[in-house]
């Protein structure tokens, strides 16, 4: 069994670099034709479910890998949303600089951590996405799963993959589109030290 996973496609043009986290944007042009590069690549390859970010730029192109496996079904999970940066979306680092002072240099120095106001750490990230993708893993453990989701989520999927502390996330390369297969192993299943079952924070 194999767990692949699929990085939406291109968002519109955002030269001025606002943040997005969880603002429900849609799929530009090029991200559709990147999504449908995929969903012929991945045309044969047996696929028991297809899961996705409830935002809809995960949901357009989980659909679009769906239209080539008729009887899989494509299941949204609120679980696998982006990061949630609270009052910073929508914002330009500049804004964010503005509003906030010192809150961006503060992220940086403590990536992991870090909370901007009425959003979630990467840590508070990890806590949510990784009981998730156990339970569906646990569910379809003889079978491929596709997960289509964001940056931020499959970083922390990644991460917790390869043993990697979550203030490094960012060294992981995932550009758009971006797909990464996983075999399924008793690691990717266990829960990681540093991420407690208590519903805590660190």
């Amino acid at each position: 069994m194999a767990l692949y996973l699929l990085r939406h496609g291109a968002l519109p043009p955002n030269p001025q670099r606002r943040f997005v986290g969880q603002r429900d944007l849609p799929l530009s042009p090029r991200g559709q034709r990147q999504i449908a590069f995929w969903a012929k690549e991945l045309a044969v390859t047996p696929l028991k479910a297809i899961f996705c970010s409830s935002l809809q730029r995960c949901r357009e192109s989980a659909r679009s890998i769906g239209r080539y496996h008729p009887q899989t079904p494509v299941i949204p999970r609120d679980a696998f949303r982006e990061i949630h940066l609270g009052q910073w979306e929508g914002l330009t680092p500049a804004e964010v600089e503005e509003r906030f002072p010192g809150a961006y240099a503060a992220r940086g120095r403590n990536l992991a951590d870090y909370c901007p106001q009425g959003g979630e750490s990467f840590r508070m990230l990890a806590r949510r996405v990784l009981p998730a993708l156990r339970d569906i893993l646990l569910q379809n453990n003889d079978d491929n799963v596709l997960l289509v989701a964001h940056g931020g989520v499959i970083r922390v999927i990644l991460a917790h993959a390869l043993a990697l502390p979550l203030d490094r996330l960012l060294d992981i390369p995932q550009p758009y589109a971006a797909c990464t297969r996983l075999e399924l192993t008793p690691d990717l299943l266990a829960m990681p030290p540093h991420l407690p079952d208590d519903g805590k924070d660190a």
